[in-house]
């Protein structure tokens, strides 16, 4: 696998308030943008892994279907929303589906699952085909990131998983206090992203 990026979010970074969630307004744009500098088509494979079915999560779900005609959505459970399969990410995938998709999505999920972060890596990534990416964001408290299920990335697994570091904290790495939408509840989170190519074989 090849990293592409491995860093914290900032103040700089570009944003949406359209999609109402602290961190939301700075993922679901980097995504997006993401897509667009990898070369994503319009019928490019993408498979969305992200969980949500009310508010900003269905708007990005929809901006995505806008954009590209070859989308996967998955959820936890069912739901009437389009292209939307059931799926938990701690389990593995149907075989039809490995090795499949230019791009797997995964935004702030895994760090909310009660499962090891590597194994939900390896079964996302195990979905992009060779030459294709997986894009993740998390979320990370550095006082709080050993225990799954908890809101935080093991944030040292996955560098060592990746072979690489993550670009330190910053003063300007955004949390729930310093989004231009705070949600100070979560003022001990930070939002990471990384972006994995898988090698062709």
């Amino acid at each position: 696998m090849e990293v592409i990026s491995f860093r914290f979010l900032n103040l700089d970074d570009t944003k949406n308030p359209k999609y109402e969630a602290w961190s939301r307004i700075y993922e679901y744009p980097f995504v997006l943008d993401a897509l667009t500098k990898l070369g994503a088509s319009s019928t490019s494979a993408i498979h969305n892994s992200c969980w949500g079915f009310v508010g900003c999560h269905v708007e990005f779900k929809n901006d995505l279907d806008e954009l590209y005609d070859n989308v996967l959505h998955s959820d936890i459970k069912h739901s009437t929303l389009k292209n939307t399969i059931v799926y938990d990410v701690t389990k593995k995938i149907e075989d039809k589906y490995l090795n499949y998709f230019d791009f797997v999505i995964n935004v702030s999920t895994i760090e909310e699952v009660n499962h090891p972060n590597i194994e939900v890596f390896n079964n996302l990534f195990e979905q992009v085909k060779p030459g294709g990416y997986l894009i993740v964001t998390f979320d990370y408290d550095k006082n709080n990131c050993c225990s799954y299920g908890q809101g935080s990335m093991n944030l040292s697994e996955v560098e060592t998983y990746v072979g690489q570091s993550c670009t330190p904290l910053e003063i300007n790495s955004i949390n729930g206090s310093n989004s231009i939408l705070p949600q100070h509840y979560f003022q001990n989170l930070n939002c990471g992203i990384l972006i994995l190519k898988k090698n062709s074989m």
